[in-house]
């Protein structure tokens, strides 16, 4: 049997959550049908990126040992290292130098990607406002940009999570172009399994008879991003830069409370400006020319109108019943702690009386 890696490196607010979630759900599936999903759950593939990315060796050599191990096919699904220099591509292929290596990059169209990416920087401590936001990723987006300024921080940022063309160029170097595979993400109103679907022709297995997805990336309404982002500027004042907290702040504040009354308030909206639609039709052009292999449709990067709000016209009144709402939902967990910890306590005390 061939011995073969499918490596999924973004980028990020591509479905890849929605993907790593799919394989650790089905793990033992999938090994039924020859394919490892190794570590015991998607922080175990982090720990390892984390380490590679690093320079070390427990964590990624641990993971890279199961996949040398195994006799088939096996998948790391890890956004981390879309954006990775070539010393650092060449590093990972170091260690599989028995295998066939595919390189799968998942691309959204952009429009939808930069609210959801505003979103989870806030979410990730960062405190630009949308407006500053946008005007950073047009003002360095890749061929506009002016070398000699001094790079925005949100456009340098979004760029090294989005310049998908520098992904497949850079991993295209090293295994080949051909084994480069763009697989998009379906545009709003396909089937929410046509992702999934794509990704499993990678994989080289039918997509039927797999559970569904435990779990995703929750994103957060208009005003809680708002929220959100006034609660980073607060704790910054406070010295508890991100990530300090960010159980806290994230886990339980965005991801639990706040993610479940996304349905409540206004969603963030965005048109499609034209840099944005002429950005879309190079990227596409750049990516069909590198002669990379494509699953689904490059249709499926055009850009479309994102249905919602400019989160500056969300009114106070809708963004202080966020900020209610997350008050009391961050003061029901920590209640639920205490309680938790006096009954343990508790029955400590009774079974030393």
């Amino acid at each position: 049997m061939s011995r073969r890696l499918v490596l999924h490196v973004g980028a990020m607010k591509s479905g890849t959550s929605y993907v790593q979630s799919r394989l650790f759900a089905n793990k033992r599936m999938l090994l039924d049908r020859g394919i490892l999903v190794p570590g015991m759950n998607w922080l175990s593939q982090v720990m390892a990126a984390s380490d590679v990315l690093r320079g070390g060796e427990a964590q990624w050599a641990k993971m890279a040992g199961k996949v040398q191990a195994h006799e088939g096919t096996s998948v790391i699904s890890m956004e981390y290292l879309g954006p990775v220099r070539p010393v650092v591509v060449r590093r990972v292929l170091a260690s599989f130098p028995d295998h066939e290596v595919t390189v799968v990059v998942t691309a959204r169209d952009l429009n939808r990607s930069i609210p959801a990416m505003w979103q989870e920087t806030v979410q990730n401590g960062r405190t630009w406002t949308f407006a500053d936001y946008l005007a950073g990723i047009e003002a360095w987006r890749p061929g506009h940009r002016d070398e000699a300024a001094e790079p925005p921080e949100s456009g340098r940022t979004f760029w090294r999570q989005q310049n998908i063309v520098r992904f497949a160029r850079t991993w295209g170097e090293e295994v080949g172009a051909s084994r480069v595979v763009v697989v998009t993400v379906p545009p709003p109103g396909a089937p929410r399994e046509l992702l999934w679907e794509r990704f499993c022709s990678v994989l080289g297995t039918s997509p039927d008879g797999f559970a569904p997805a435990r779990m995703g990336n929750e994103s957060v309404g208009a005003a809680s991003t708002l929220v959100i982002r006034r609660v980073n500027e607060l704790l910054n004042d406070e010295g508890l830069v991100f990530p300090e907290g960010t159980e806290l702040r994230k886990g339980v504040l965005a991801k639990q409370v706040l993610a479940a009354r996304k349905g409540e308030e206004p969603a963030i909206g965005l048109p499609v400006a034209p840099w944005v639609a002429d950005h879309a039709a190079h990227m596409v052009s750049a990516l069909d020319g590198l002669g990379v292999s494509l699953v689904g449709s490059w249709d499926d990067l055009a850009p479309v109108d994102v249905p919602g709000v400019d989160p500056a016209t969300v009114s106070s009144s809708v963004v202080a019943d966020a900020a209610i709402a997350g008050l009391a939902g961050l003061l029901a967990e920590q209640i639920r702690v205490a309680s938790s910890s006096a009954s343990d306590a508790a029955v400590d005390d009774e079974g030393s009386g």
